[in-house]
């Protein structure tokens, strides 16, 4: 991933999730003591890839410290202009390439928590188990002040490097609830359901001569198993689904959706990269990370447990894709307690993606609105 990273810069190859929270903003002293009493749970934190190109491999980062890791956005009180920076937000890359993005809402009693790592150290699935071991509620931390590294010498929010590109982010919002009565009165995963309604809305979007034929999209999917590390790494293959848009209603889209992702080729793929030798695992990557046969990447992201920091509870959040050049666009559904989120992004050239998020909602409530829920 990085030698692709560096062939290709305008690609999106940072990733992540944007938190909502409700509470107390936290202090970078104590959000540092929080990383860092995770950190036997998720030793990638102070980890990183080093070495010469095309030879690098995990080390250990001397001297970590986790408040280098802490910023804060200037984003005044705009969710929007958050998000739109944070899409375009590179990482530090003398040291493990990640960071967390503090930013304000609209809202006086709520705050935004980013978390933004370079997809050569983690893939979607890890993301996913990073964000759910940092803010787990379940097994809360308690952080007196003695505990916060920085809290004593006047702690501050690190600087970050520039954001960077021109990608654009939109999002909508639904309740969970209305995806899972699809599902139940149809028998359909959720992600047909969301691939369903991503079909309907490109069908509405797309002009009148692309839309009585199929558009082909990358479903990734995890390789993981429950003896491989859970934190670090890539560890995914990808499914190319046509997307019926041919189909004029919603309920023909999602039974010609469910027909293709009855079986996913886990094992044929887990079995490839384990036979692969090393000189051959650039071409594997060259094809997942090239636009090659699709329009777009589309996936899902969940956080299936509750989260807090530092006693705030998380109530909602949205997913930050990666994009790769050569794709109109990538779209990644966050699901988390009584919400889900799709998340869009693009170059800012295609300006029109901004429309899709509205219209995949409008599709899901027609969608629901069929199965009579």
């Amino acid at each position: 991933m990085l030698e692709w990273a560096r062939q290709c810069p305008t690609d999106g190859f940072v990733i992540g999730a944007v938190l909502r929270l409700r509470g107390p903003r936290p202090s970078p002293g104590r959000l540092a003591a929080l990383v860092t009493a995770r950190l036997p749970a998720l030793p990638v934190l102070h980890e990183q890839l080093a070495g010469p190109p095309q030879q690098e491999c995990w080390q250990r980062s001397e001297g970590f410290d986790a408040a280098r890791h802490l910023h804060v956005l200037d984003s005044g009180r705009d969710t929007h202009r958050a998000a739109e920076l944070l899409i375009n937000q590179p990482v530090w890359e003398d040291r493990p390439r990640w960071g967390l993005w503090l930013a304000q809402t609209e809202r006086e009693d709520e705050f935004l928590l980013g978390y933004r790592v370079h997809h050569a150290a983690q893939d979607g699935a890890a993301v996913a188990h990073t964000i759910q071991q940092l803010f787990d509620a379940r097994t809360p931390l308690a952080l007196p002040a003695t505990a916060c590294p920085t809290a004593g010498r006047g702690a501050v929010w690190a600087p970050a490097p520039p954001a960077s590109g021109s990608r654009m982010l939109a999002t909508a919002d639904v309740p969970m609830e209305m995806m899972r009565a699809v599902s139940q009165a149809t028998g359909a995963s959720l992600n047909d359901v969301y691939l369903a309604a991503l079909a309907g809305a490109l069908r509405r979007w797309l002009p009148p001569t692309h839309r009585q034929r199929p558009a082909p999209v990358r479903v990734p999917f995890s390789l993981r198993s429950r003896a491989d590390r859970q934190d670090r790494g890539n560890l995914f293959g990808y499914k190319r689904v046509l997307l019926p848009l041919e189909e004029s209603t919603p309920h023909a889209r999602l039974a010609r959706l469910c027909e293709q992702t009855r079986t996913w080729p886990r094992e044929r793929n887990r079995r490839l990269l384990e036979l692969l030798p090393d000189t051959m695992i650039q071409s594997h990557v060259r094809g997942l990370v090239s636009a090659q046969d699709a329009l777009a990447t589309v996936t899902l992201l969940g956080a299936p447990a509750p989260m807090s920091v530092d006693g705030s509870p998380v109530t909602g959040g949205f997913a930050l894709p990666p994009l790769i050049d050569g794709h109109l666009f990538s779209s990644v559904l966050f699901l988390y307690g009584m919400r889900a989120t799709v998340s869009f992004t693009a170059h800012t050239r295609h300006e029109g993606v901004r429309d899709l998020p509205a219209l995949w909602k409008a599709q899901l409530e027609e969608l629901t609105a069929s199965c009579g829920s």
